[in-house]
């Protein structure tokens, strides 16, 4: 019915540029009548009666109290099929036949004239009725078609919920019912193996551990050692972000259980970033103390180099793009979250350098534009922040941070009232304040490496078991190689957890083709690798490396096939002809 639609409906106007409006108008339902019944048929196959539809949704005049939704449908269908063999009789009655001016496309059909000036007294209905009446019809089946898909898809996305509500009620009732076997099966076992077992336990669903500072009235104290989220700290209305583990680590002689870590909530206006520096810190800024009811800002410390990545997926980012997201709807824009000068973006702090007290140091800013300085005493305070922009899923994942920092100057009232003395070393500040800004410096460096930059394609990406070369192995690693606008390549290797990044800028002789020569690596070689205990550490290799090679071998085939292919792409680019 859907190609009788659309034949009748491309010869409505077909070859009459002074067809009357009302052919126009009647084309134009038929072309809607024949995309409702293609997609009926594409939903429903050639099954109708396997579809649940609810007829009291139904338009009344489709409607009977001995019908069932197939019927009702069919009941549609029959209409429309009804219409259009009258609308397809009245076709061949009336229209003519004419060969197209392009000799290799089919002859065409079109109305007689003598037709075009009587239309007004053709029966176009089965009952007599005029233009405007099969119009009319028209478009009730085609609303009536449209209205019958809307309640299919709804009725099966309510069976998929049904479905997916079911499924979840059976794994609910198999955990507990496991929960329950394991607790029984520990009760029965000895003294030291239940601890043995229960500590195993734990450590598998909450292997995630870091010590919690917290810092009020700008003196810092530590809470807890082991401390790990709570399971349900996502939750609305949940009163506790922070579980103490020390009790479970067999440290509890030394490390009594912290009930105040476990008063510590998120607060409205709670909002995460990571502090620059070496070893990897992050701060909760205007968490909630509810043993005090005292906004506090929070610090995550000693977090193993493996579950950095993690901490930051599952915890940091996600808190952040919530409370930024917050923020913006309520018409708050402030430095912790706001809009990109062109608006395109939402930007949210990603790190921070701590210059508290710098500004102590600092007599005043020279700004200086072309020959012309302006000297600006009165310092009050220093920020030196980086964000990043949300948002944005991509390999560079992290790497959405933006790759620079902002410093902020503060400056204060000048109040002669008050006599202050004060000593500076000017050695002194310059140090501090030059350890700050390289600390900023080396994230954004850091970063740089791990990712692919704005100006960069990523032109190969492999997955593999191990990657190893004379400087470094890497399990479970992750291989770019991104091209920039100076055709220029690069090698990125980074383990999932991202402890190990190994980057360098191919050279020339990378692209030697395979059968000639084996890749060269010849070319400085960074490496970012975190130890155990968090710290980074970062290494140059100016002279790079000899191999890189994988551990098994259709890694290495994958990789092989990929250089031949980025080789290609690389040789066809410089080969280009001057003009």
């Amino acid at each position: 019915m859907a190609k009788i639609a659309w034949r009748i409906a491309h010869a409505f106007t077909k070859g009459q540029k002074s067809a009357p409006a009302e052919f126009r108008e009647v084309e134009n339902q038929l072309y809607s009548l024949s995309a409702a019944l293609t997609a009926l048929k594409d939903v429903c196959g050639n099954d109708i009666a396997a579809v649940a539809i609810d007829t009291s949704k139904l338009p009344a005049r489709f409607q009977k109290e001995q019908q069932d939704g197939v019927q009702s449908v069919a009941g549609i269908l029959d209409s429309c099929s009804e219409i259009l063999k009258h609308l397809e009789k009245v076709v061949e009655s009336y229209s003519v036949v004419t060969a197209s001016e392009d000799p290799g496309k089919s002859r065409i059909q079109r109305w007689s004239t003598g037709f075009v000036k009587n239309y007004k007294k053709v029966a176009w209905t089965t009952e007599a009725g005029d233009l405007a009446a099969l119009r009319s019809q028209l478009m009730v089946h085609t609303n009536s078609l449209d209205l019958v898909l809307g309640i299919i898809v709804s009725s099966r996305t309510t069976r998929i919920e049904d479905s997916l509500r079911e499924n979840s009620k059976m794994l609910s009732e198999i955990h507990s019912w496991w929960a329950q076997s394991l607790k029984d099966a520990v009760t029965g076992a000895s003294e030291p193996a239940q601890g043995h077992h229960l500590l195993g336990l734990q450590r598998s669903l909450n292997p995630m551990s870091f010590e919690v500072h917290i810092t009020s009235t700008g003196v810092s104290q530590l809470l807890c050692t082991q401390a790990c989220l709570h399971d349900d700290w996502r939750e609305t209305g949940s009163t506790q972000l922070f579980v103490c583990q020390c009790s479970q680590t067999g440290t509890s002689t030394l490390h009594p259980s912290h009930p105040r870590v476990e008063n510590i909530a998120l607060s409205p206006i709670s909002f995460p970033f990571r502090q620059a520096g070496d070893e990897a810190s992050w701060t909760l800024f205007k968490a909630l103390d509810r043993s005090t009811n005292q906004m506090v800002s929070i610090t995550i410390k000693n977090v193993a180099a493996s579950d950095i990545v993690k901490l930051e997926e599952s915890f940091i980012q996600p808190l952040a793009e919530a409370r930024a997201s917050d923020m913006l709807q309520q018409g708050i824009s402030n430095q912790l979250a706001h809009l990109s000068p062109d608006a395109a973006s939402v930007r949210a702090l990603n790190l921070q350098s701590d210059l508290k007290d710098c500004h102590k140091l600092i007599d005043s800013v020279t700004f200086r534009v072309g020959h012309r300085n302006l000297s600006k005493p009165n310092v009050d305070g220093l920020s030196l922040l980086n964000y990043r922009e949300l948002g944005q899923q991509s390999i560079r994942s992290a790497g959405s941070a933006l790759g620079h920092a902002e410093l902020s100057i503060y400056y204060g009232s000048d109040d002669t009232s008050v006599s202050t003395e004060l000593t500076k070393s000017i050695v002194h500040s310059a140090k501090k304040l030059h350890e700050k800004l390289e600390e900023m410096r080396m994230e954004l460096f850091v970063t740089s490496l791990q990712y692919p930059r704005p100006d960069e394609t990523v032109v190969l990406h492999l997955q593999a078991t191990e990657v190893q070369c004379e400087v470094a192995i890497i399990s479970d690693a992750e291989l770019l190689i991104t091209c920039n606008r100076d055709n220029q390549h690069r090698l990125i290797v980074a383990s999932r957890n991202k402890c190990t990044v190994l980057t360098q800028v191919l050279p020339d002789r990378f692209f030697t083709p395979a059968s000639s020569f084996e890749p060269s690596f010849a070319a400085p070689t960074w490496l970012v690798q975190l130890e155990g205990s968090g710290k980074r550490k970062v290494y140059h290799y100016p002279d790079g490396f000899r191999f890189l090679s994988f551990r098994n071998t259709s890694a290495e085939k994958m990789f092989e096939l990929g250089r031949t292919a980025v080789l290609q792409g690389a040789a066809s680019e410089r080969t280009l002809p001057m003009r």
